[in-house]
């Protein structure tokens, strides 16, 4: 098959592909990004400026290039970055922030997609997107719906104190966020003694597992079996608020902890 990922150009969504890839080795990809999911607002909370440098700054001003300086073999083992993933793999890698028009639209169409797998991606697929790959487009959003829809699910759950968190792979039905048929749903126990940062990263892999598992009843001509959300149960949450990011601190939770960064660093060095 021909399949068009699409993700976003941060830390979360390199970690993603790097386990995704590899479930994908038989098919023809191609890799489309975003450049950041959501403005930043000119009063950027002090908790989200530490998210937004662990997540972008960390790894594509510092990271991302000292792995690609270095010249690494591709040893199977460890993650690659997004030049690495074109250079050492062969898949195309482009910077595309509107898919739905324009020079965007025309790459969608040129590459001509059987399916397209979303995690991260920061713009909204519409109707013109939606309707090129004839097995749909399935996204990876890290949060269980229709409860967490929008952003930061795992900020809400830490902050409300639940007792689980998720994430759910279901399809993209049309331009509404997060509200497509479900396909399946993972809960684990929150663990509150790690940061967000890091119950936001551990659910990458059950996830794509998830996900891999939807592509291969499609590869063998199967229809992936789904179930409506239930749009009474539904919450859309936006961007923490200031208050709601400085009560997040003081209930002790944690952005990222140096320890995080430390073994997401080794992953690149193989």
């Amino acid at each position: 098959m021909r399949i068009l990922c699409c993700s976003n150009r941060d830390l979360a969504g390199n970690l993603a592909l790097n386990l995704l890839l590899p479930k994908l080795a038989q098919h023809t990809l191609r890799i489309i990004l975003t450049e950041q999911v959501g403005a930043t607002p000119p009063d950027e909370p002090r908790q989200r400026q530490e998210l937004r440098v662990a997540e972008q700054s960390f790894p594509n001003q510092i990271l991302f290039p000292l792995v690609e300086r270095a010249r690494l073999a591709d040893n199977g083992q460890r993650n690659l970055t997004f030049a690495e993933m074109q250079s050492l793999r062969g898949i195309a890698v482009d910077p595309v922030p509107d898919p739905n028009r324009g020079a965007g639209l025309d790459l969608v169409r040129a590459f001509a997609p059987d399916l397209i797998l979303s995690v991260r991606y920061g713009a909204i697929l519409r109707s013109e997107v939606i309707g090129i790959p004839p097995l749909g487009a399935l996204n990876l959003h890290s949060g269980p719906l229709p409860q967490y829809r929008g952003i930061l699910a795992n900020f809400r759950a830490m902050l409300s104190g639940a007792a689980e968190i998720g994430c759910t792979v279901h399809y993209i039905r049309d331009a509404g966020i997060d509200t497509g048929d479900i396909v399946a749903i993972h809960r684990e126990p929150l663990q509150r003694e790690r940061s967000l940062l890091r119950n936001i990263l551990g659910l990458y892999r059950p996830g794509i597992d998830l996900m891999s598992r939807a592509v291969q009843i499609l590869e063998q001509g199967g229809q992936v079996p789904t179930t409506p959300q239930q749009e009474n149960e539904a919450v859309y949450y936006k961007y923490p608020t200031v208050a709601e990011w400085d009560e997040f601190s003081r209930r002790g939770c944690r952005v990222a902890d140096p320890s995080d960064l430390h073994e997401i660093m080794l992953s690149y060095l193989g």
